[in-house]
């Protein structure tokens, strides 16, 4: 069972995705805020659910105007499931409780006409809307359309008789002389007017009474309302992010041009483009590599939300997807460790995995893993993620490792690497920030290739640190040393320390710290 908490719905934009969405109904919106995943043996349910999207995606531009019609209905509509289950089980409903189910009904029986029009279109399957007039009939007996509700003197011959009793004395009360006169008149008026309630409430009871056979089909008319406005809202998110139908596949999975509608969104807004992703990935182990800021959490998140889209019955937003389905869909993000627990980082880390593996291990998984044991030094944490890609080569799950650390790739079944600055010229980048006033980083982020390409053979993460810090150092770019290189330049070369000690960092963050690799100490 696939379950995600709200910080992770936020990291990977899921819940972005969410809250573009506008449930217009009170069902509607209930089946947006509790997201629910199909599981590989509801299949067939996702299947038909897709199905409908992809038909309501389609027509979208052709019946624009139907879908405002049918969403405004949909908007005035209450939830009044509640009261159609008070009056199931013999509870005798109040006025307003009838009211708003009246108001139910009527938008009901205006909103079936709409969906014939669409499904005419578009051929939904399983979903379908009772006649309501016999249920109408009973709240509105004398038929007059009328928005509010009232209890007709025609219910019952004793309310018709109250009533017309209860008038004769508010009449004789407006020409009454005398104090005494008046007193005796309001208290008869006193005496008729709890009759009439203890009548019409009989007769509520009798409305109640006629309503709960009908109400299984009632609830079920708010569910399929409910399912229609989510079928729309996808629908609608789809038409505005490019959403297509993936082809259902047993354990590979494939995404071609596939994009993140937040950071889409957020740089489009300072004029920037989303550069798609396109990905394949089999059982085991799957690394992408590559340096900080160069793109391989977004890609690693970007396949998350769109295995989560598709599994909540969404069109993914790609352009080409083949996808199975997933038992579990577990995440381990750096920056959603525990802290609670009062253990370090990377103890937080390794309890995460311990708790997240036990999952992946109960069925075919999706198994992410960013940037995992960057809570040690650099050397141990190459070890371990090597050790743990070895590892999960054997589980039945797709996992999808990110990682800067060299030598990981080699032991993973698939290698990706972010093309980040490879086919870029620091030089003309340098003489770029040379005569900008732009800030630095938004310049080298312009440039930045965040693709993916697939590495046939071995090799090493890219340098793209060493490169950014050549660009940004404009007077002296030859400071910078060349990878590996602790002898020259970049830091001052303290004292030979013995050959196989780890990576430390000593003192507050790295300013002011000591860096030590290999057998080179480094002042930073």
């Amino acid at each position: 069972m696939i379950a995600v908490k709200f910080e992770e719905k936020e990291k990977i934009g899921l819940q972005y995705a969410l809250e573009t969405l506008h449930g217009c109904s009170p069902f509607g919106q209930e089946r947006i805020r509790r997201l629910r995943f199909y599981a590989p043996e509801e299949r067939a349910a996702l299947e038909e659910e897709l199905y409908n999207v992809e038909q309501a995606a389609n027509a979208a531009g052709e019946l624009k105007d139907v879908y405002n019609k049918l969403m405004t209905g949909l908007c005035q509509m209450k939830d009044i499931r509640n009261s159609l289950r008070r009056c199931a089980a013999g509870e005798t409903p109040d006025h307003v409780e009838l009211f708003e189910i009246k108001g139910y009904l009527q938008r009901l029986d205006g909103m079936r006409p709409l969906f014939e029009q669409i499904n005419a279109v578009t051929h939904f399957k399983g979903m379908t809307f009772h006649e309501v007039k016999d249920a109408l009939a009973v709240l509105d007996p004398d038929g007059t359309g009328s928005r509010g509700f009232y209890i007709p003197d025609s219910a019952t011959a004793k309310l018709k008789e109250i009533r017309s009793a209860k008038k004769e004395v508010e009449e004789r009360l407006f020409h009454a002389q005398t104090d005494a006169e008046k007193d005796d008149l309001r208290l008869k008026r006193t005496r008729l007017c709890g009759e009439e309630d203890a009548e019409e409430m009989h007769v509520r009871k009798a409305m109640g009474a006629a309503l709960a056979p009908m109400v299984d089909d009632l609830l079920s008319d708010a569910e399929t309302a409910g399912r229609l406005d989510f079928i729309i809202q996808k629908a609608l998110f789809a038409v505005r992010y490019g959403g297509v139908k993936p082809e259902l596949t047993e354990k590979d999975l494939e995404l071609e041009d596939m994009i993140n509608p937040e950071i889409c969104d957020l740089l489009e807004q300072q004029g920037r483009r989303f550069v798609p992703v396109s990905i394949s990935l089999t059982p085991g182990a799957t690394v992408i590599t590559g340096a900080n800021m160069g793109g391989k959490s977004v890609a690693m998140k970007t396949v998350a939300l769109n295995v989560l889209l598709l599994q909540a019955g969404f069109l993914v937003c790609a352009k080409k997807a083949r996808m199975p389905l997933f038992h579990s869909v577990k995440m381990l993000f750096d920056d959603l460790q525990s802290i609670q627990s009062g253990l370090s980082g990377f103890g937080s880390e390794i309890v995460q995995f311990q708790k997240a593996l036990s999952e992946v291990e109960q069925g075919y998984s999706l198994f992410l893993l960013d940037e995992f044991a960057r809570g040690t030094n650099p050397d141990e944490g190459a070890v371990i993620v090597q050790a743990v890609t070895r590892y999960l080569n054997g589980v039945d799950a797709i996992s999808l490792l990110t990682t800067h650390y060299d030598k990981v790739a080699e032991y993973a079944r698939t290698h990706y690497q972010i093309i980040g600055l490879r086919d870029i010229d620091p030089e003309a980048i340098r003489r770029e920030l040379a005569v900008t006033s732009e800030d630095g980083v938004a310049v080298i982020a312009r440039h930045m290739n965040y693709g993916l390409y697939r590495v046939e053979g071995k090799s090493d993460c890219p340098r793209d640190a060493l490169n950014i810090c050549r660009m940004r150092i404009r007077d002296r770019p030859d400071a910078v040393p060349e990878a590996g290189d602790t002898e020259n330049g970049g830091g001052k070369l303290l004292k030979k320390r013995p050959a196989g000690r780890f990576f430390s960092v000593r003192g507050a963050g790295m300013e002011g710290g000591v860096l030590s690799r290999g057998n080179a100490e480094i002042q930073g």
